[in-house]
């Protein structure tokens, strides 16, 4: 062994050994300062990084709670903006009922006579103020487009004209809700039929009208254009019976039905009225956009009529005393006496003088009529269901 490592081949084998253990030394260090250099190079650009990230996640902080403290600014400004609001509309709200209350007041004065005409009925009021004044409206107190009409529609705050809409109701006045297969509706009708139901309405609301002062004019549309259909004018000789009839009617319920009452200021009855009806000359018929009146029976409060008021009041068959109640609902038929006449008007009966004359024995009950009027319209539904 020891002859075998002092040869030159076993020397020069190991020279060859510590130059190769020194290379590998040299470059692991040098593979080792790389390492660490790309690591340092690495950790510096992640902390960049990193301290990048921060700066934008405190800015997003900072950004957030400005916002957070600008929606809270701002929603606490819409509190008190509405809070500042809702003061002032029940304040307004508070002004409008006192001022209302002073107003019924003054009117229960102006009504029993024992006070002026408020100051606050001289206004008007106005769907379109600074537009031009519809013509229909101001000639017939009603408008097709109602309220959505491009022009002016002044109501008055008070007036000695009362209007009453869709107040008489028939099934011939309905035709233009009818469908395509119902043109012939009005076969259905007798036309002398329908004339005394007018007049049997007619002589039922007359006497509870008269109860509120003089009568001058009572006009009852036989039009069937929505805006016209059934619609009732009654024109008092002053503005204070007028004002004690809206009073009193307004809510009210006449056969199940609920009463509506406006004041309306016509420019006059002739302006108002179609002239060519009773001629029979009128081109469009029951759909014309003024007045097509029935004539009044007797020709009591007609146009050119201004007859005295009167104290003696019709009498009513104890099958209509139920159309003239507080309520939607009918009273029971035992809860009627034959020998005394309930006036459902008001919920506190008023008292009336007088005896009361019967009808003609020979005119049908409401109630009779009713019922033809409820097989009238089952006819026609089950004509409408055959063309169908």
């Amino acid at each position: 062994m020891d002859s075998i490592s002092k040869t030159p081949y076993y020397k020069k084998w190991l020279a060859e050994q510590e130059s190769l253990d020194l290379f590998r030394e040299q470059e692991e260090k040098r593979a080792s300062i790389l390492a660490h250099q790309k690591w340092e190079y690495l950790e510096t650009l992640a902390q960049e990084r990193w301290a990048r990230q921060q700066k934008l996640l405190l800015e997003e902080e900072v950004k957030r709670k400005e916002q957070e403290a600008l929606i809270k600014k701002e929603w606490e400004k819409e509190q008190e903006k509405d809070r500042l609001e809702k003061e002032a509309k029940e304040m307004e709200e508070k002004k409008k009922r006192l001022q209302y209350e002073r107003i019924m007041e003054e009117m229960e004065s102006f009504i029993d006579g024992t006070g002026a005409k408020p100051v606050a009925l001289n206004t008007s009021t106005e769907s379109n103020p600074g537009k031009e004044p519809c013509q229909f409206f101001s000639k017939v107190g009603a408008c097709r487009f109602k309220d959505s009409c491009s022009r002016n529609h002044i109501r008055p705050a008070i007036s000695h004209i009362i209007l009453l809409p869709g107040f008489y109701t028939h099934l011939s006045l309905d035709v233009g809700t009818q469908g395509e297969y119902d043109t012939d509706i009005n076969l259905e009708f007798d036309h002398n039929e329908r004339y005394r139901d007018f007049e049997e309405f007619f002589d039922d609301i007359t006497p509870e009208l008269e109860k509120y002062g003089r009568i001058s004019q009572i006009r009852v549309c036989s039009n069937t254009e929505p805006h016209l259909r059934g619609n009732v004018y009654v024109a008092y000789q002053s503005e204070r019976s007028a004002a004690a009839a809206y009073k009193a009617l307004n809510g009210r319920y006449y056969a199940s039905r609920m009463i509506s009452v406006e004041f309306v200021n016509l420019l006059s009855w002739k302006a108002a009225a179609c002239g060519l009806q009773f001629r029979g000359k009128c081109p469009k018929g029951s759909k014309c956009n003024f007045l097509h009146v029935f004539k009044n029976p007797r020709g009591k409060y007609s146009f050119y009529e201004t007859p005295a008021h009167s104290s003696k009041r019709l009498s009513t068959t104890p099958d209509r005393d139920w159309r003239w109640t507080p309520s939607p609902e009918r009273e029971p038929s035992g809860g009627r006496t034959s020998n005394r006449r309930q006036d459902d008007w008001e919920c506190d009966s008023r008292d009336e003088n007088g005896k009361t004359d019967r009808r003609n024995s020979s005119r049908r009950s409401a109630r009779s009529r009713s019922k033809e009027r409820q097989s009238e319209r089952s006819r026609l539904s089950e004509r409408r269901s055959a063309h169908a």
